[in-house]
């Protein structure tokens, strides 16, 4: 399964960088949750709810399986 959360935050065009200074969290912390699927599933709310905000996407978009009909790309 692709990670959602990196393919919403290059779709947006942003950095890992740029995600953590948006949400105030860690570079480390994203990179985690973008290589670890069960990390992201057991963060706090709060911490998913700063990079949906971040992302400009709700907190189930997060957590979809396909994003590319949500952000009109061709299936990957």
């Amino acid at each position: 399964m692709a990670n959602t959360l990196k393919t919403l935050r290059r779709f947006r065009g942003m950095t890992q960088e740029e995600l953590a200074k948006a949400t105030g969290i860690t570079s480390r912390t994203i990179m985690s949750y973008e290589n670890d699927v069960e990390k992201l599933r057991k963060a706090s709310y709060n911490k998913i709810d700063k990079l949906a905000n971040a992302l400009s996407v709700s907190v189930d978009d997060i957590f979809l399986d396909d994003v590319s009909e949500f952000l009109k790309l061709p299936s990957q």
